[in-house]
């Protein structure tokens, strides 16, 4: 199936109803994934989810209510309720509530992702990437928007179908890619979800701005997100139910995958035990961009994303066929961000299995 690619224009009400008139059939397919998730990982139902999520809309509304009038034009464009669209929105937080922090017989699986500094690509440019890891199910609800906004930049990004906020790239130059991580304080706590502090990256101007609003909205669960602009800086944010550990690029490159890497860390890392291949996907992944240090360019990193070590636990995933088909996890696109001439690439499935499509900001 290939990605549907929407360009979505007008007010935030307008922009939401277009997205969900024109790809209603796969928002009620994210929707009815996400419902079958939550009830398999923990037995919860549609009523619980409909009613915990109300806690979150006060905090997306006093951090920007256009974002909430974008949701409610999803739920009329796609003929759903907006709590519906809203539980999409905060999957993160209700996933999180759903999975017991310790759960070693569940099949892992899990992002990796990228940051490189001008000096060591081929063309000077700054470039952010990563292989999204995510259930085999959700592979065809997927979604590229190209959004035009009033009086905030236009955005490009890779998302699910029915969400406001993912991995993309804006008009000034902003990045952001995104790993699962978790510590033994995570669990259910309202609060500004992470989709939402995703969109509100790409609906800022400056570095300071975003990290002024992560600091602002620290928590609710823990996320990592590597997060780089035009003009030469990448910073790695951890993200805490109470802090937030920033990380930063050596030698020109980060990486990180699904444990936490700084040193600051005062809890126990929980996410690692559930996703051990983990402890080698972000080291691998970073000797396999530095022995291409500078001729970093979209073949040589694709070359680094492409790779099968312990397959098909690698860091480029594929269905475990141990697993029930439920848990089964795999790289559902490739992402390569060029922040400097404002591109986005993306793969339908792993990297390996087809070519880089290119969208554009609007």
């Amino acid at each position: 199936m290939t990605v549907p690619v929407l360009n979505l224009k007008g007010s935030p009400r307008e922009i939401g109803r277009q997205h969900g008139e024109q790809v209603r059939e796969l928002v009620h397919d994210n929707l009815r994934f996400y419902m079958n998730l939550w009830q398999h990982m923990g037995g919860v139902g549609r009523e619980k989810i409909l009613t915990d999520v109300e806690a979150f809309v006060p905090f997306v509304e006093r951090y920007d209510s256009d974002l909430v009038e974008e949701m409610r034009g999803i739920a009329e464009g796609a003929q759903l309720e907006f709590r519906e669209v809203a539980a999409l929105n905060a999957r993160t937080e209700l996933t999180f509530s759903c999975l017991p922090n310790t759960l070693r017989d569940s099949s892992g699986g899990g992002c990796t992702s990228f940051g490189l500094l001008p000096e060591v690509t081929e063309n000077g440019h700054l470039i952010l990437g990563q292989n999204w890891d995510w259930r085999a199910e959700a592979l065809h609800t997927c979604v590229v928007l190209r959004i035009e906004q009033e009086n905030k930049p236009s955005i490009v990004m890779h998302a699910e179908a029915g969400t406001v906020g993912h991995r993309g790239i804006n008009s000034s130059g902003l990045g952001v890619c995104i790993n699962y991580i978790r510590t033994e304080s995570d669990g259910f706590h309202p609060g500004l979800p992470f989709l939402i502090k995703l969109r509100g990256i790409l609906n800022s101007t400056r570095m300071s701005d975003v990290l002024r609003m992560l600091m602002t909205y620290v928590g609710p669960n823990s996320m990592n997100m590597v997060i780089g602009q035009q003009g030469g800086e990448i910073v790695d944010v951890e993200n805490l139910p109470n802090d937030l550990l920033f990380v930063y690029p050596q030698d020109g490159i980060l990486t990180h995958a699904n444990h936490f890497e700084s040193p600051m860390l005062r809890v126990r890392d929980t996410g690692k035990s559930t996703l051990p291949d983990t402890i080698f996907r972000s080291r691998r992944l970073r000797r396999l961009l530095s022995a291409r240090s500078g001729r970093l360019n979209v073949e040589t990193i694709r070359e680094a994303l492409t790779d099968h070590f312990s397959y098909p636990d690698s860091i480029c995933r594929h269905p475990d066929e141990r697993s029930p088909k439920v848990d089964q996890w795999q790289t559902l696109s490739s992402i390569i961000l060029d922040l400097t001439d404002l591109t986005l690439r993306y793969t339908d499935g792993p990297p390996c299995a087809g070519p880089y499509h290119v969208a554009r900001l609007p």
